[in-house]
């Protein structure tokens, strides 16, 4: 899955565009308010993600204090050469399902 991959992701209610690398296993991206980083498996057409999702550092110097913090999420799903499909929810919300589809960028 290694290159440059277009993400289109859902968060409950909320839904956003990112780029997502991958690289030897390693995930590194973003969107217009966060970071992301963590590894990524493969098993055949399996995947299984754990990223660190956190705002960034320009928007952390704005944000009060109890404001939104990084998170831990688990993800799982399957891929192909050209997409992967991805669910998960954040470790400390359960309830709040997480829905991550990839496009490899041309």
């Amino acid at each position: 899955m290694d290159g440059l991959w277009i993400a289109h992701f859902t968060a409950g209610a909320a839904h956003g565009n990112g780029l997502v690398i991958l690289r030897a296993g390693e995930v590194l991206g973003g969107d217009l308010s966060h970071t992301w980083q963590g590894e990524l498996h493969e098993d055949g057409p399996n995947v299984n993600a754990r990223v660190r999702i956190g705002p960034w550092t320009a928007r952390e110097a704005t944000v009060q204090p109890g404001g939104e913090q990084p998170f831990m999420m688990t993800l799982s799903g399957s891929c192909t050469d050209r997409s992967a499909s991805l669910h998960g929810h954040p470790d400390e919300k359960p309830d709040l399902p997480i829905q991550i589809e990839l496009k490899r960028a041309a």
